[in-house]
């Protein structure tokens, strides 16, 4: 089955977008996140989040995405050894929803203010 010009240039776009979504993440996580260092993938839309500088156990580090960032992400434990400290995330989506998750992620790792 051929690919149409139409489909091409879609697909096109659609990697761009991916890889405005990956520098996105990367750039937010250097600038407000620190602690989190994401890698960039070689070939996929999911993002390896190396939660290790947290200095949190899985447990800990899975209550800190899911019960208080609010967020559903794949523990890197659940992929076998070696991803202890990791989190996956999928930035195949709007960037403004990947803005909103990171902000939620990143206010919970703020101090909190006196």
């Amino acid at each position: 089955m051929a690919i149409t010009p139409e489909g091409e240039q879609w697909r096109k776009q659609m990697l761009s977008y991916i890889e405005g979504n990956i520098d996105f993440v990367i750039n937010y996580c250097r600038e407000n996140i620190p602690e989190i260092k994401p890698w960039r993938p070689q070939a996929s839309f999911l993002v390896w989040l190396d939660c290790r500088d947290l200095g949190l156990n899985h447990q800990q580090l899975v209550d800190l995405f899911v019960k208080r960032a609010r967020l559903a992400l794949n523990d890197g434990e659940m992929f076998g050894k070696g991803g202890e400290g990791f989190m996956r995330l999928n930035v195949a989506a709007p960037r403004s929803i990947l803005q909103t998750a990171l902000e939620q992620l990143s206010e919970v790792l703020q101090p909190e203010s006196h």
